[in-house]
């Protein structure tokens, strides 16, 4: 398992194989606004530390996106949550996280899943980043496989935001 906890804009473009091995995200980094994303190999970490943001002071407001291929590992439900800049449509969440009050989308590259985004959930973020106020107060947490993590570098830089990542390793 590796994490990057490098939040300057200078370090996002390090590559992922430089991360320090193991340890937690760093939550001292965190702003005001989190957005976290996971593949199916990232799902755990990622609720997991959707569950420690709700409550932490002062107040994180996460905002999870996930990036999975079917058959999807749980049974998503319609949200209740409304997110301004995600395409019509898009209401798939995590049931979990909607019981808790953290908005959450799914997106699946394969289609074909109703209610979930047709593409990657880098592309989902992108718009969600192009129409918030101002992104400088939000950070990027990610737990995944190498694609996505490369994906998320890629996005954070473009943005300019601080980010960091966890590989996902299988037992």
């Amino acid at each position: 398992m590796k994490i990057t906890t490098d939040t300057s804009p200078t370090g996002m473009n390090d590559s992922l194989d430089s991360a320090p091995a193991g340890g937690p995200f760093d939550l001292n980094v965190a702003t005001a606004r989190a957005l976290l994303l996971a593949d199916e190999s990232g799902i755990s970490p990622i609720v997991s530390l959707a569950r420690t943001l709700r409550g932490r002071q002062p107040r994180v407001k996460p905002f999870a996106l996930f990036e999975l291929m079917p058959p999807l590992p749980f049974r998503p439900q319609p949200s209740r949550i409304m997110i301004p800049g995600l395409p019509v449509g898009v209401i798939a969440a995590l049931p979990l996280l909607e019981d808790w009050g953290i908005p959450s989308r799914i997106a699946c590259p394969a289609g074909d899943q109703p209610g979930c985004f047709e593409g990657a959930a880098t592309d989902l973020a992108r718009g969600w980043l192009d129409i918030s106020q101002g992104v400088a107060d939000v950070t990027v947490f990610a737990c995944g496989g190498a694609a996505l993590l490369e994906a998320i570098w890629v996005l954070a830089g473009a943005y300019r935001l601080a980010c960091q990542t966890r590989a996902a390793t299988s037992l």
